[in-house]
């Protein structure tokens, strides 16, 4: 039983994903036909359905994909500890950002209007799940906060914080973006005050954690 992928087999999928995304780039997906993939990917409808029941499921593997990407990157600096200390923790590391921008063609297609799919909602989902099934976190011994809340929290803290970061077209390096996201991990603000209207953003502070 051969055990190793086909490599015909990776390459027609890889070639029908990279159309399809394309595509996306110039129409809605509702728009887009499966002539139109195979035409640009320089296959046959026949390659098509023996990989894919229908675009959709194409769409979905792309999808599926990029977020199990994501998961890894997000894991990445944590791969051989079992015990973090956010306080400790090499931002250097994280290269999650860097993972962004190195695909922000894809990532930009994928949370343009044109994919028909809610792909912010499903970023935010996957890293909560992620959260959920292999963090815990040490809360104050008298902490009355639901974990549950606190996971929901920061996965769509974080997902809204890259969403906005790759529409404003990387606005800030990623080191300064992984410098931001552990600053607030570790951030707890118990009093504020209410600005007069139209006051708008703080200025940001460019102040490294020490």
């Amino acid at each position: 039983m051969n055990i190793y992928p086909d490599k015909r087999v990776e390459r027609s999928k890889a070639a029908l994903k990279t159309a399809l995304l394309e595509l996306l780039e110039q129409k809605i997906f509702h728009h887009i036909t499966i002539s139109e993939i195979v035409e640009s990917a320089n296959y046959n409808r026949g390659t098509f359905y023996a990989h894919f029941k229908a675009k959709e499921a194409l769409l979905e593997e792309i999808v599926t994909e990029t977020l199990e990407e994501m998961i890894h990157q997000i894991k990445h600096p944590y791969r051989t500890d079992t015990l973090v200390d956010l306080h400790n923790l090499a931002v250097e590391d994280i290269s999650l950002f860097t993972y962004f921008l190195q695909n922000a063609r894809l990532y930009k297609t994928l949370l343009s209007r044109n994919i028909q799919i809610d792909f912010r909602h499903r970023m935010a989902g996957a890293i909560e799940e992620l959260f959920i099934a292999e963090y815990d976190y040490e809360l104050p011994q008298d902490s009355s906060l639901d974990q549950k809340w606190l996971y929901v929290y920061r996965a769509h803290g974080i997902a809204g914080l890259i969403i906005r970061w790759i529409e404003e077209d990387f606005s800030e390096p990623p080191l300064y973006m992984a410098e931001q996201v552990v600053e607030l991990m570790l951030v707890s603000t118990a009093v504020f005050k209410v600005k007069k209207s139209g006051a708008g953003y703080p200025q940001p502070s460019r102040k490294k954690r020490q």
